[in-house]
């Protein structure tokens, strides 16, 4: 039904576009974090989240958005959830595309888990993503090799149980911290713990943006922080569209992407990060 609705308020050729040709047209997006004329340490820092691997996005796609990303030489890869659609049988070669990229990164990959993941056999795709050295946060926090730069991974506030102050509680106090949670909207739970920022996907952007109306399939926990950068309680939190598309598998004026962050860690652990900036070139998409 939400196909039918998405191709009937399209045009014949647009619809065409939208699900044969956009959401193959992977974007990467920069986000910039910190003030870099202030001493410190620069990280690039790849985000890659709601790869959707299943009948309609394949390995082949996923590696393409993983060029894309590598090609920017982060240090560290962060991942979102949302791994494979429908079955568990994408399970493998999604882990394996992964494994390829991250085990080469100066500081690995660190990943959470979203909704989809937990209804295509999570454990299994934990071990699979273990043995290509991405760990998997739930609840936990984890502290970079050689760098004052902690992930708190939340786990997915649909069909997990979220325990921010839990994830919190691992971090000794005024550490930097970045944030990573499935769902976004529930951000401003994590500002008050004094995160950096908080990467987020499960929106996919809305997938379809119309003209004067916006997005029209956002889906429950990605509604209020739907697409880009915005302010959560003084905390920055990034949602991104995303690599794949689900149900339907459209995507119009709202690219699917990979994130590259540059982020600036002052070395005064008591100067506060106040400047980011989104750049997202291809206007509306």
């Amino acid at each position: 039904m939400a196909a039918g609705l998405a191709t009937g308020l399209l045009g014949g050729a647009a619809a065409w576009h939208a699900r044969h040709r956009a959401p193959r047209d992977v974007k990467l997006r920069h986000l910039r974090l910190g003030t870099p004329n202030v001493p410190g340490t620069e990280l690039r820092v790849g985000f890659v989240t709601d790869t959707h691997v299943g009948p309609t996005v394949t390995a082949a796609d996923l590696d393409r958005a993983m060029q894309l990303v590598m090609a920017e030489e982060p240090d560290l890869l962060l991942l979102g959830g949302d791994y494979v659609s429908e079955s568990p049988r994408y399970l493998p070669e999604t882990a394996r595309v992964i494994g390829n990229y991250s085990s080469s990164l100066p500081l690995g990959a660190l990943a959470v888990f979203g909704n989809h993941d937990y209804s295509n056999d999570a454990p299994r795709m934990e071990r699979l993503l273990g043995s290509q050295e991405v760990r998997v946060l739930r609840n936990e926090a984890a502290r970079l090799p050689g760098v004052e730069l902690w992930i708190a991974g939340i786990d997915d506030a649909i069909l997990s149980t979220p325990d921010v102050g839990a994830t919190f509680e691992q971090i000794p106090p005024n550490d930097p911290v970045v944030a990573l949670w499935h769902e976004p909207d529930r951000a401003d739970e994590v500002a008050p713990h004094g995160a950096l920022l908080q990467l987020s996907g499960h929106s996919h952007g809305g997938q379809v943006r119309l003209p004067y109306v916006g997005h029209i399939a956002a889906p429950s926990g990605g509604r209020r922080y739907v697409s880009g950068l915005y302010d959560a309680s003084g905390m920055p939190v990034y949602t991104s569209h995303g690599v794949g598309a689900y149900r339907p598998p459209l995507r119009y004026r709202c690219a699917p992407e990979v994130t590259l962050i540059s982020l600036h860690l002052p070395a005064d652990q008591h100067d506060k990060v106040e400047q980011w900036q989104e750049e997202r070139p291809g206007g509306n998409e």
